[in-house]
């Protein structure tokens, strides 16, 4: 182990990995699915191994077997085993206690594999984004197995392919997720990998708070009090003030930890956002805080009830503190805004007035034009209608076009029945299912699906959600992989009042939308069926 890298091992005697395997039924050894090593600190005892391994048969066994181990190791052996592994090999780790090992499990070989780095080893990298001593796991944070006192990581990225039957299987994701803290469905990067979780060693917590000026024109103060771990000292420690002001870095000062933890700061103008950074010269960063704001004011509210609810007393809201109204305060109103504006932007947020169908038209065609692998439009009432007023839209292209549609858009729930019954048809029960109004919206649908096939398309196909009552009411336009949510059909699209949003996570509306398909009836089919129930068909025998 080199100089610094031994360095770094000494501050630990304990790690904990974890460890979860993945047998394919027609593979003959396993692979590594994820494995974590969590260096533990001096003040914490050394837990225990598990007894054995956890299992999870995939499809009843037919497509595999996900296998969870809990092994404790000497740190530095826990070290030596994560950076071992790759090309040359990789094996299950042994306990460092000889009562603890399993034959069956241990030790044994696992598919070779490849490893990418990152940082570049032996450095440790410090998420941001989270507070690490209160907020790990947020949706940012890049390394949730870490736990909220392990704020460096290590990672080495592998082979994340082939993981197929484990990410579809969402049991199987909530048996890894409760035995490795990491959804690898949410965090698929990490397939095939490893990382190291470092917790800081010298330092139980940092808090951080703010003492009012007590007059007015007098000097406000950040003060950070730092609590080391039984056996540690603040020597050699820095750190680092972080300030933003109306989004610029206005303090960035470094001072020595003294030996009571305690380090004040002071400022003339009121603080705005503030943060932290401390430094080791042999563990590096071991504690980082993103600049934030303190409440200054709050409004406080109450109101008594009886045991059914009934409101008994109420005071209204009462304030606690002092709002502030300044510059930063305009400074953070503005950029909140400029932030929404961004984000309707990056989101394609559209309105449409009733009386804007040209508009409409051209933002459709400025949608389609970009169009390079498939359209797809699904839409429960999608008509002859909705096609006419797609073909206005539609660019002369190369794509492979699909129409999702329902029963809805041809059987008028309030269409009367044809006057003109059969012979053999004596009563109102026994009237045919079909009205001569459907037959001439089956008609015209065809004359209209023919005409877009005219267009320069690659394939156009029209299914039919035939269920009496369609999986299907809102209404969505697919380019390719960006999936758009409209307020209205597409004939009533810029003529009464809508919205149009592309959506932000788009994976699963695609895999609703081509389930529904799966399930659908081509329009062939479809119409060949309602015409064969028609009075037409019935009174021609």
């Amino acid at each position: 182990m080199a100089a610094q890298e031994s360095e770094f091992a000494d501050a630990f005697d304990w790690a904990v990995v974890r460890l979860a395997t993945y047998f394919p039924a027609s593979a003959s050894q396993a692979r590594l699915l994820f494995g974590s090593v969590s260096l533990l600190t001096r003040d914490r005892p050394r837990p225990l191994s598990s007894k054995g391994p956890d299992r999870y048969t995939l499809g009843n066994g037919k497509r595999g077997v996900v296998i969870f181990r809990r092994t404790v190791l000497r740190a530095q052996d826990a070290i030596a085993w994560y950076r071992n592994a790759g090309e040359r090999g990789i094996t299950t780790p042994v306990s460092s206690d000889s009562s603890e090992v399993e034959e069956k499990i241990d030790d044994i070989s696992l598919s070779s594999t490849s490893f990418e780095d990152d940082p570049q080893w032996p450095s440790l990298g410090v998420p941001l984004g989270t507070d690490q001593f209160l907020n790990s796991g947020s949706p940012g944070d890049p390394a949730p197995f870490r736990g909220s006192a392990a704020p460096r990581v290590h990672r080495r990225f592998g082979d994340s392919t082939g993981f197929e039957a484990v990410t579809s299987d969402n049991s199987a994701i909530r048996f890894l997720k409760r035995r490795l803290h990491l959804d690898l469905l949410d965090y698929s990067e990490y397939l095939g990998g490893l990382a190291l979780a470092v917790p800081d060693p010298i330092l139980r917590s940092v808090n951080h708070f703010l003492i009012p000026a007590q007059d007015v024109g007098g000097t406000e103060r950040i003060v950070y009090r730092l609590t080391s771990r039984p056996g540690q000292s603040f020597d050699d420690l820095k750190l680092t003030v972080l300030e933003h002001r109306s989004n610029l870095l206005s303090r960035f000062q470094t001072v020595d930890v003294p030996a009571d933890g305690l380090v004040t700061i002071e400022s003339v103008l009121p603080f705005d956002q503030t943060g932290y950074v401390i430094s080791h010269p042999v563990q590096g960063i071991i504690a980082y805080q993103e600049p934030v704001r303190f409440i200054r004011s709050i409004s406080v509210s109450y109101s008594v009830m009886d045991s059914t609810g009934t409101s008994l007393s109420s005071g209204s809201p009462k304030g606690v503190g002092k709002e502030r109204d300044n510059a930063i305060r305009k400074v953070v109103k503005a950029e909140q805004r400029r932030i929404g504006r961004a984000a309707a932007k990056r989101y394609k947020q559209t309105w449409f007035d009733g009386g804007e169908g040209a508009q409409a038209i051209s933002f459709l065609k400025g949608q389609l034009v970009r169009a390079r692998l498939s359209v797809m439009i699904a839409d429960p009432y999608f008509g002859a209608d909705e096609i006419y007023q797609f073909l206005q839209a539609v660019p002369d292209t190369q794509v492979e076009f699909t129409i999702l549609t329902s029963r809805l858009a041809f059987e008028g729930e309030n269409d009367q029945f044809v006057d003109a019954l059969p012979e053999g048809v004596q009563s109102k029960a026994e009237k045919p299912a079909v009205t001569a109004k459907e037959m001439e919206r089956l008609k015209s649908f065809e004359h209209s699906l023919a005409a877009l096939h005219k267009r320069v398309l690659k394939s156009v196909a029209a299914l039919v959600l035939d269920e009496e009552t369609p999986p299907l009411h809102d209404r969505f336009l697919v380019i390719d992989n960006e999936v758009l949510f409209l307020g209205n059909s597409l004939n009533t699209l810029g003529v009464r009042a809508s919205l149009i949003l592309s959506v932000p996570d788009y994976e699963p509306i695609l895999i609703k939308l081509r389930s529904m398909i799966s399930l659908a009836l081509s329009f062939e089919v479809y119409a060949s069926r309602r015409r064969a129930t028609s009075v037409f068909s019935l009174g021609e025998d």
